[in-house]
């Protein structure tokens, strides 16, 4: 399952405007981090930001349900937990114990509802939708393919990863054979990217001087 990659259904969600399912993202976004940051546990132990952000979590395990999504959905996003943990790690060198799991926590939380919530829209929304319920003006055309862009981040870099995977011998496996390996996935992965990303312009381009 690759992060944010388009999924076919027939559940409530897939058929919702793509309109109204990125606008609730953007909401659901602000909601859960408003207030900013919190670097104490007496302010993460506060009784509003602890209901805000269980109903946030709530409503977006419902959505979860709702939008047919799976276990196996969930496993992109736990990426999230593994960047909590190293949030709370690095705390500890500047923040007492406590003040540094509770804000620690918190922002794991948050950055998980968010995950969740850029997951299900993605999976329930194809990039054909999105870009047809922004309209067809070249600003909206550029917010498309901006956030189409996202999507395709992730699934090329999982067929870079794939393909370095597969012509990689388990048995030339070292530290220094990893490395050169990391090393050169990262460098066709921008490659990729970039042309992707001439691509879009181009088109973008092409499609102003038309209007």
């Amino acid at each position: 399952m690759i992060l944010f990659a388009y999924r076919r259904g027939n559940t409530p969600l897939h058929h919702l405007n793509a309109r109204w399912k990125i606008l609730s993202l953007i909401i659901l976004c602000i909601v859960t981090f408003a207030g900013g940051m919190y670097e104490t546990s007496d302010s993460v132990l506060n009784a509003a930001l602890i209901i805000r952000t269980a109903v946030c979590l709530a409503m977006t395990i419902l959505l979860f349900i709702m939008s047919g999504c799976s276990r196996t959905s969930f496993k992109p996003v736990k990426f999230v937990l593994i960047i909590g943990a190293l949030m709370i790690l690095f705390r500890v060198f500047n923040q007492p114990i406590k003040d540094a799991f509770a804000a620690g926590l918190l922002y794991t939380i948050r950055f998980l509802i968010t995950a969740i919530a850029a997951q299900i829209v993605f999976e329930t929304t194809s990039p054909l939708e999105i870009k047809e319920s922004l309209g067809k003006s070249t600003p909206a055309v550029a917010i498309a393919l901006a956030i189409n862009f996202i999507p395709q981040v992730f699934a090329t870099w999982h067929r870079v990863h794939t393909a370095a995977l597969a012509r990689t011998p388990k048995h030339k496996k070292g530290l220094s054979r990893t490395i050169h390996i990391v090393y050169c996935e990262i460098q066709a992965f921008f490659s990729c990217l970039l042309y992707q990303a001439e691509i879009k312009r181009k088109a973008l381009l092409n499609r102003s001087s038309s209007d």
